[in-house]
């Protein structure tokens, strides 16, 4: 298949989030199975106009405004696929989440190839997320009516394309109820193609443990514990620090580790000094993909509190894959990743006291957590791999490629 891909953001950009993840791992592996993939994205920072990586073939469009779609982005995108669709003669047509316009929906439905959409999660996912942010730690007021009006003019453009496309993908089976409950979208177009983990870089080894643990002063008898998300407070990042301080109480030799970038990272620290945690927690600032599996491995137990509406967090799939013990939020995908009590834990959003007592109950259970960490990784190299993810989405297009033939 020749297949073009719509994504205002890409991890070519240097954006490492899920999405632009997921768009990586999809498309690096349909050039692996023999499809052409050609993306068309916003302007790069450093003025690149054209490059191709790994057999994937990317536009960056000049006249445009890097991650975003306003000034520029609807007409040159327009422009440029017309432009490159003589040339390839494109067979489907996606775009990662809200990546394309109304006018880009209507100059792809002229053509007899199917668009279809790939959703890390409506803009309602956002919203509750944000009142989620207020009801659990009473901050954030001022920011909801904005999240609301925005979340309205998305709402109806999201309505919009879901009615105009011909297929819609979810990362996650809560993702697509969330959809089909918000939007009036066909239950006959609409799939879950769960997201998923690089299990050939993602998995367990003493040897990146220990010299990870040896670079950041951790002894032998440590136990870490290991955020590693981006660092907001939806994230939950400032709940994990407040448990700390009661863990602690009980088990004086346990360390936290912080592993990102966000906006809520100075806060973080603000809160670690203040609560007189500064000898037991370690931010080690961004990590890169190649170091991320260090960190994961160098840990003990992985912690996940988020308050968001979670698609389908790669983070604790990634964890998962290196067999550790996950501790999660009960919320949005991670529902469809973890079996509390078989292959990891699930705590109520924001509930600090239950974070305590599962941390401590790993902790002080080693063969359960061991079980919990073993099973972890079967279920992600038999469910959650990056071939069946890929696999599953060329299913999808081509049965797209059949029902518009029709």
């Amino acid at each position: 298949m020749n297949i073009c891909c719509f994504s205002i953001v890409t991890y070519w950009h240097g954006i490492k989030g899920g999405l632009e993840v997921h768009g990586k791992l999809l498309c690096e592996r349909l050039v692996e199975m023999g499809h052409n993939v050609t993306i068309i994205s916003t302007n790069h920072p450093e003025k690149t106009e054209f490059e191709e990586r790994k057999g994937i073939k990317l536009y960056y469009l000049q006249n445009t405004i890097f991650g975003s779609k306003r000034r520029g982005w609807k007409t040159a995108s327009i422009k440029k696929f017309i432009e490159l669709d003589k040339i390839h003669n494109f067979d489907v047509i996606f775009s990662m989440s809200a990546s394309i316009s109304r006018g880009l929906i209507a100059a792809v439905r002229k053509r007899k190839s199917p668009l279809i959409i790939i959703s890390e999660g409506p803009e309602i996912t956002f919203l509750i997320s944000e009142f989620n942010q207020v009801l659990y730690h009473g901050s954030g007021f001022r920011n909801l009516t904005k999240i609301f009006l925005a979340f309205l003019y998305y709402y109806f453009f999201w309505e919009f394309a879901f009615r105009k496309c011909d297929a819609v993908i979810t990362v996650s089976r809560e993702m697509t109820n969330t959809i089909k409950k918000w939007h009036f979208v066909g239950k006959e177009k609409i799939f879950t193609v769960n997201n998923c983990a690089e299990t050939n870089r993602f998995y367990p080894d003493q040897t990146q443990r220990e010299r990870t643990r040896k670079e950041l002063a951790i002894t032998d008898k440590e136990k870490v514990l290991l955020f590693f998300s981006s660092i907001t407070k939806q994230k939950g990042a400032h709940l994990l620090i407040k448990a700390l301080q009661g863990i602690l109480k009980t088990d004086d030799q346990v360390k936290l580790m912080v592993v990102g970038d966000g906006d809520y990272l100075s806060g973080a620290k603000q809160l670690v000094k203040l609560l007189g945690l500064e000898t037991h927690v370690i931010f080690t600032g961004f990590a890169s993909r190649e170091k991320a599996p260090h960190y994961i491995n160098a840990s003990d137990i992985f912690i996940l509190p988020t308050l968001r509406m979670e698609g389908m967090p790669f983070s604790v799939l990634e964890a998962m894959a290196c067999q550790k013990p996950v501790i999660a939020s009960r919320i949005g995908g991670i529902l469809s990743i973890i079996d509390d009590g078989v292959d990891g834990l699930l705590i109520p959003p924001g509930d600090i006291p239950e974070l305590i007592r599962k941390t401590l109950f790993l902790l002080n259970n080693k063969n359960f957590a061991g079980k919990l960490a073993k099973n972890a990784r079967e279920k992600i190299i038999q469910k959650f791999s990056v071939d069946n993810m890929a696999e599953e989405t060329v299913k999808i297009f081509e049965s797209a490629m059949t029902r518009k033939k029709e």
